[in-house]
């Protein structure tokens, strides 16, 4: 079965804001900049996931003009 842009993007942001979360408990019980460090990297992949997701809306609508 073949998912539409707007379902796998949910499953997507969705993963990584639940990666981020898990991340913060560690980092807040440990304290260890290891995990510090890969909420960092979470946060960009969400940032540029942000941003191409922009952009693609915006050739979507182009396209439909």
């Amino acid at each position: 079965m073949k998912k539409t842009y707007l379902i796998e993007k949910q499953l997507a942001e969705s993963f990584l804001y639940g990666q981020l979360e898990l991340y913060k408990i560690e980092f807040s019980n440990t304290g260890n900049n290891k995990y510090l460090e890969v909420m960092n990297d979470l946060n960009r992949t969400i940032n540029t996931f942000k941003k191409m997701d922009e952009a693609i809306n915006k050739l979507i609508l182009e396209k439909n003009k």
